[in-house]
């Protein structure tokens, strides 16, 4: 029964794709594995409503417990995400929040914006909230958590010096400079207007002149030597050091700190999250 009802979500979020985006945006929780009762879902999809209405993000919750490789959950939220079409902008942004019964692992997956605002550490602190949650059982609980701290970070805005690195290849693709406060740029315009008053107070104080005509001795006052340089080669020494990789989170997909890992996803670009065992 569970199995027919897995496929037939399956089969429905293939269908919304083919039909659109329009219908898409209906239904975002997929209760695969019977985890919700009727009124839990219900609810899950009002707080979900007024979570897109305030934020202009999407959210999902996907439920399964179908035999499923561990360590995969990433791959399988991709797809479902993808072939739902969910997201609300350009980029689709949004996250989908998986739990796998199968082998009791939650995985919250990143795309568009969120990316950069769910970092690799901001998911280990989601993710582990939510575990003791799921760990009684609670598992709309769970799901109300994650939806709520995210709802945290994106209040928070995205961390300063946050970053994308590929998790296959280590290659940093995106690095977010540290911006300057209001008060930190009206200090730096001050110091440098000091500066250049200064500077020209004293250049002219350097070449004021006395009198209306001044005669200044050319070849008593100048001097010119020419010389020779030669560098001779000796040896060179080369040190070569291996570059750190950052640490992955519990759910190989976010770097911890204010960096984020992401994938390739099958829809094209990238997306990121992360997650673990419970």
């Amino acid at each position: 029964m569970r199995t027919k009802r897995w496929a037939g979500l399956l089969a429905l979020v293939l269908l919304l794709s083919l039909c659109g985006g329009a219908l898409a945006t209906a239904a975002r929780v997929y209760d695969g594995a019977d985890l919700f009762t009727a009124s839990e879902e219900a609810a899950l999809e009002e707080e979900i409503a007024r979570f897109q209405e305030e934020t202009g993000m999407d959210f999902v919750v996907v439920t399964s417990d179908e035999p499923q490789e561990d360590g995969e959950q990433y791959r399988v939220a991709d797809e479902f995400y993808i072939h739902g079409n969910f997201g609300l902008d350009s980029e689709d942004s949004g996250v989908l929040y998986y739990i796998d019964m199968y082998n009791r692992y939650q995985y919250i997956y990143t795309r568009g914006q969120m990316i950069d605002y769910l970092t690799g550490s901001r998911i280990d602190a989601a993710t582990g909230d939510s575990q003791s949650l799921l760990a009684q059982g609670d598992y709309v609980g769970a799901a109300e958590e994650i939806m709520e701290r995210v709802r945290g970070y994106l209040r928070d805005g995205i961390p300063e010096g946050q970053y994308r690195y590929d998790i296959l290849t280590g290659e940093m693709l995106t690095a977010r400079k540290k911006a300057l406060t209001t008060a930190e740029a009206a200090v730096c315009a001050a110091v440098a207007a000091a500066a250049g008053l200064a500077f020209v107070t004293l250049v002219k104080r350097s070449y004021r002149l006395k009198g209306s005509t001044y005669s200044y001795n050319f070849r008593e006052n100048c001097d010119l030597t020419i010389t020779g340089r030669v560098d001779d080669y000796i040896r060179t020494t080369t040190t070569q050091a291996r570059k750190p990789d950052p640490p992955r989170s519990s759910g190989g997909g976010g770097y911890h700190g204010g960096g984020s890992g992401v994938h390739t996803s099958v829809g094209g670009g990238h997306h990121g999250g992360g997650g673990g065992h419970f």
